[in-house]
This record gives structure tokens, C-alpha cells and sequence, in this order.
């Protein structure tokens, strides 16, 4: 059990870290640097992920989808330049739900070790981090749809802005889990 507590600790410490770079290099927009920071931040979690993995199957699924999301991310970047604009739309779709997949794995991975350890306040943020997640996705899908239609396109736009402000506040909040969870798996000992 304390192996386990190790391993996710040290696991969600560097996926912190990551998801941090992550936040940063969204907010750097498409620069080089902002890319290479992406790129760094995505190899980042797949490292993070692959040690916490052992201590529940779920980092371990979170492991593989980030891969997946990572290929599907290349296959936009060669549809775009090939300006393949059904495929791309189906594409970024179906990683936003990967996202949302991805944040709903680690979040209750992080959340069983925690109720496991007796910290099931902590768990329930953590359940809250996904379902917002997964609510601003499923918005994001139907603005999306709103913008295809001409006189429904401005109450998109403004809606739109709405809901990557909710994206931004729920990032902040899965960083601040996350934060909470590792310093409550690593102890007061191991930062």
C-alpha cells in the first residue's frame, strides 16, 4: 500500500508538473516555443503516467489514451496541411473526448487511492475536476454544431467565450488536485 501511495505520488508530482507546461503553452498560443513546450509537457505525462501506472490499472489506461491522443494530434496536424477540414473536425472531437476520458481516469484513479488513504473530501474535488471537464466538452461539441448554422453563429462565438473561461477555471482546478493529491501520497517527507 505505501509502494502504491509512492508510485502515484510521484507519478501525479511530474503529472502536475506537465499539466502545468500544458496550461502555459496554451496560453503562449501557436509560437515555437509555446509548440515546444506543448511537446515537452505531453512526453512529460506519458512519463508521469507510466509511473504511476502500477499503483492502479486506471493511470495505466490514461497512459494508453494519451498515446492515442497524441497520434490522432499528428493525424490533425497532416490533415490541416492537406486542408482536410471534415476530417480535421471529426478528429479534434474525438480528442476533446479523449481529453475529457483522460482527465475522468486520472481524477478517479487519484480519487480511489485517496478515499483508500481516508481523504475523500480531496476524492470528491477530484470528481468535480471531471464533470466539468466534461461538461465544457460536451458544450464545446454544441457550439460547434451552433456555428454551422448562420444566425446562430454570434450567440455561439458568445457562448463559446463562456465556456473556455469554465475549461480554464476547471484546468486550475485539476492542477490544484492534482497538486493536493501527490503532497497527500508523497507526505510531508518526499516533495
Amino acid at each position: 500500500m505505501y509502494e502504491d501511495n509512492l508510485l502515484a505520488g510521484r507519478g501525479l508530482r511530474l503529472l502536475f508538473v506537465s499539466e502545468l507546461l500544458s496550461l502555459i503553452s496554451s496560453l503562449m498560443g501557436e509560437s515555437l516555443l509555446g509548440g515546444i513546450l506543448f511537446l515537452v509537457s505531453t512526453v512529460m505525462s506519458i512519463g508521469a503516467l507510466n509511473v504511476a501506472a502500477p499503483s492502479h490499472p486506471y493511470f495505466g489506461r490514461a497512459f494508453w489514451v494519451n498515446i492515442v491522443s497524441l497520434v490522432l494530434n499528428g493525424l490533425v496536424l497532416f490533415a490541416g496541411a492537406y486542408q482536410w477540414t471534415g476530417l480535421v473536425a471529426v478528429l479534434s472531437v474525438v480528442i476533446l473526448a479523449l481529453g475529457v476520458y483522460y482527465v475522468y481516469l486520472v481524477c478517479t484513479a487519484a480519487g480511489q487511492l485517496l478515499t483508500v488513504n481516508g481523504y475523500a473530501t480531496l476524492s470528491d474535488k477530484g470528481s468535480t475536476v471531471w464533470k466539468i471537464y466534461l461538461g465544457c466538452a460536451i458544450a464545446l461539441c454544441c457550439f460547434a454544431v451552433m456555428a454551422l448554422v448562420p444566425f446562430l453563429l454570434v450567440v455561439a462565438g458568445v457562448a463559446v467565450v463562456g465556456t473556455l473561461i469554465a475549461t480554464l477555471v476547471g484546468g486550475i482546478l485539476y492542477l490544484i488536485f492534482l497538486n493536493n493529491a501527490y503532497h497527500v501520497f508523497l507526505g510531508p517527507a518526499d516533495y
